[in-house]
């Protein structure tokens, strides 16, 4: 068991580092550190820019506080969904190293999940900046205390878990597709921005749209972000529950993507190779 475990923490830093090393493009760490920063701090200015526009009302207005807290923790999920999403492509087709991966006693799941990981920890810096920021520049208050940090920090793991989940699966849909289908990530992720409540509630969206997104780990994720950080509910549909009711929530949906996403990986892994895609190139 220890050894099996010591494997799998071996392979996931391994996986992890490739991953950083790729996404960085083996630049100065401060160097892409520095632009992971920045980018989403631009990002926040237009949607500083669009809430007065929309709303008419200012940054200072306490709901600015939760569209600006969902946007900037939806970072993740975006990131790392793109990210995933052209691994298996540049793997295959690019680098043409994806047999060797295979071949690897790593396992593609691990190798994917590492790569996940990477990206969540490139993005994470942006994410914290642009929560500072929040507060710096436009005044929002985060009423967090010591209390609130263990429920945060649950969440977080938990959401990052299903983050990764929807990310390994989506590569290894991938794996039986042609190089156009890393625009899958991008559809899936935007799907996700509006029935989570990343920026607008779902509670304006109709009413079948609001029981797809009671399904979702990221609605429960973010709702239980807003609350540790805001100490206030957003989605209205959502306002009944308790913080254990939505940890409860979140646990459950997280538990069922996971088993979900793992599956299809394993679908798809196999038809990859029964059908001799694993290696085929789809760029011509």
């Amino acid at each position: 068991m220890i050894n099996r475990l010591s494997s799998m923490t071996r392979s996931l830093v391994t996986s992890g580092r490739l991953g950083w090393a790729v996404e960085s493009n083996w630049t100065d760490p401060f160097v892409f550190l520095t632009y992971q920063i920045v980018r989403p701090l631009f990002g926040a200015f237009i949607l500083v820019v669009m809430f007065k526009v929309v709303t008419g009302q200012p940054a200072s207005a306490p709901a600015f506080a939760q569209v600006y807290v969902g946007n900037a923790m939806f970072m993740l999920v975006v990131q790392v969904l793109f990210g995933l999403g052209i691994v298996i492509f540049e793997d295959r087709e690019r680098f043409e190293m994806l047999r060797y991966i295979y071949l690897a006693p790593v396992g593609l799941g691990k190798y994917l999940t590492g790569r996940g990981l990477a990206k969540v920890l490139a993005t994470s810096a942006g994410v914290v900046f642009t929560l500072l920021a929040g507060s710096v520049m436009f005044g929002i208050t985060y009423d967090m205390t010591l209390a609130d940090l263990p429920y945060l920090a649950a969440a977080l793991v938990l959401g990052i878990m299903a983050i990764l989940a929807v990310g390994v699966a989506l590569a290894g849909v991938q794996l039986v597709t042609s190089q156009h289908g890393f625009g899958l990530s991008e559809g899936v992720g935007s799907v996700l921005y509006l029935l989570s409540g990343a920026v607008f509630t779902i509670d304006i969206l109709p009413r079948w749209m609001v029981s797809v997104g009671h399904t979702l780990p990221f609605t429960y994720w973010l709702e239980a972000l807003r609350r540790s950080l805001l100490h206030a509910p957003y989605v209205q549909s959502l306002s009944h529950l308790s913080n254990a009711q939505i940890m409860l929530r979140l646990s459950w949906t997280t538990a069922a993507t996971v088993l979900v996403c793992w599956a299809t990986l394993a679908i798809a892994e196999h038809y990859a190779i029964a059908t001799g895609k694993l290696d085929q190139k789809t760029d011509h």
